[in-house]
């Protein structure tokens, strides 16, 4: 991989502004393709069709770029670009952990590239062969409960130890939460961001983005120094959708952002998971609302397992190597006791019959060997 990248940079700082001391590398073209105002991704994608390499756009006639049927303010972009101001862009890849990934590099990923509109590039932070690795989008609210949050944890636990590469967004709420169950659990986590990499939203999450950066890989289609902007989120999205093979959807609002993650998915031909939940939350309204429309219901992580490609089946499955020690009758039987939502310390004294001291070091035990989360307001069920 070093190598590859050393002989990119090298010709990355060769771009030039002069037609006729412009490098082949396509890396530039494709930057200057992006950067051209009126030419979104679906345009940019039908002059590469047309012309077949950014470059050959640049190094195209006036007549030839009218004939292409673009307007007179693009053509004349086109024809008087200043390739000098991509050198900050250029040289932003000088740094060994940091790569900019075109779509005809071996690096980029073959699931995205599928999709009806992949970047024109991919700005990375960190380790970028994670793009090959099979991955599972896993996303949901911003304010999720403490039942979301605990079963983001479980299923991407479980998901790692099955192999997988837990990407998603980098947002507030559960998508965090995702990143930070797939560190905790040892595995590995891609996080798409909708800024540029230079430039972390939420703030809040900068150590967490240290973090994906130093043990992941942080991708962005936008350009390291492009801010906030509410308009990128579901472009954003789509990438996350590209790159997996399914998506999991923990908890949604009807109406959520999360939902277009799950059209995406489907728009692309990819599985979407969802985790039910009870009648009475209203972050349970968009699972139940997928799954009507055809997302499969899932209460374990072998229901997405069962539902994946081969490529996800055959990875080293590591769960087998952490199970959890095997119950006594007993302990068993109180386990039952305690939901898959919250439920109280009180609850479960009046269920068992048992001292308050006797159901607390129970509680401990089950803790201890993961059976059981301790959450605010009572223990949930793992």
């Amino acid at each position: 991989m070093h190598s590859v990248k050393s002989s990119e940079q090298l010709t990355q700082k060769s771009i030039k502004n002069q037609k006729t001391q412009k490098s082949s590398n396509e890396i530039g073209y494709l930057l200057a393709l992006k950067n051209l105002k009126g030419v979104g991704i679906i345009s940019a994608h039908k002059l590469l069709n047309h012309f077949h390499t950014a470059q050959a756009i640049f190094d195209a006639s006036k007549e030839q770029l009218i004939q292409a049927g673009l307007k007179s303010s693009v053509v004349n972009q086109i024809l008087s670009f200043n390739f000098d101001a991509l050198e900050t862009a250029l040289s932003w890849s000088d740094s060994s952990d940091r790569h900019i990934i075109p779509l005809n590099s071996a690096y980029y990923p073959p699931l995205l590239a599928e999709t009806a509109t992949p970047p024109l590039l991919l700005f990375a932070l960190g380790n970028p062969e994670l793009l090959l690795s099979p991955q599972i989008g896993v996303v949901g609210s911003r304010q999720p409960t403490a039942q979301g949050l605990s079963n983001t944890q479980s299923f991407c636990k479980a998901l790692c130890e099955h192999g997988l590469t837990i990407t998603s967004g980098l947002a507030t709420g559960i998508d965090g939460e995702a990143h930070r169950a797939a560190l905790a659990a040892d595995g590995h986590t891609i996080a798409v961001m909708g800024t540029g990499l230079n430039r972390v939203y939420p703030a809040h999450h900068r150590e967490l983005a240290h973090q994906i950066a130093e043990r992941g890989l942080l991708i962005s289609e936008k350009m390291p120094m492009e801010p906030f902007d509410r308009g990128s989120f579901p472009q954003r999205n789509r990438i996350i959708a590209g790159l997996s093979l399914g998506t999991l959807v923990v908890e949604a609002a009807e109406k959520s952002g999360t939902l277009i993650t799950a059209r995406c998915s489907v728009d692309e031909g990819r599985d979407v998971f969802a985790i039910p939940g009870s009648i009475h939350n209203s972050l349970a309204k968009g699972c139940h609302k997928l799954i009507k429309q055809g997302a499969k219901l899932v209460e374990s992580v072998e229901d997405i397992i069962e539902d994946l490609p081969c490529i996800a089946k055959g990875q080293i499955d590591r769960s087998q190597q952490h199970s959890r020690a095997a119950l006594s009758q007993e302990d068993a039987e109180f386990l039952k006791l305690i939901d898959y939502d919250i439920t109280s310390l009180d609850t479960i004294v009046v269920r068992s019959q048992l001292t308050v001291e006797a159901v607390t070091n129970k509680l401990l035990l089950l803790e201890l060997e993961g059976w059981i989360i301790n959450s605010a307001g009572g223990y949930i069920r793992q």
